[in-house]
């Protein structure tokens, strides 16, 4: 039997799968959008917290320990808390200490899902 005649699109039966960095650039643009619409002094916060925990992007780092413990949460916290030098009531500073912490969280999940994709896919393709 002669095949020469026969020709299979195989992009049209299998779609192609989304590529890792195209999807990681649409998730972070929409992260982006989102953070801009923070009001004013939660974006100034949100700002000085992504510099601090730049330092913490490392391998070994404790930011990407399998269970990040509460005492380096709170350290880091404490720390942006310091360099932000906000003046009010102890209720107050006590609310803004709670919230950079819930931040801190939130933040070091973001990176460790991102880490973790980035590692397991360029882990993935040296097998």
């Amino acid at each position: 039997m002669n095949m020469q005649g026969l020709h299979y699109d195989l992009n049209s039966l299998f779609p192609k799968e989304v590529d890792f960095l195209e999807e990681e650039e649409i998730c972070l643009k929409d992260y982006e959008y989102l953070k801009r619409l923070y009001p004013k002094e939660v974006r100034l916060m949100t700002s000085v917290m992504e510099e601090y925990l730049d330092r913490y992007e490392y391998e070994g780092s404790p930011m990407y320990a399998q269970y990040p413990d509460a005492v380096t949460i709170y350290r880091i916290a404490n720390e942006i808390y310091k360099m932000l030098s906000y003046k009010g009531s102890d209720k107050e500073m006590a609310q803004l200490k709670n919230m950079l912490q819930v931040m801190v969280c939130h933040e070091m999940y973001v990176r460790r899902r991102r880490h973790d994709k980035f590692c397991r896919k360029f882990y993935n393709q040296m097998r």
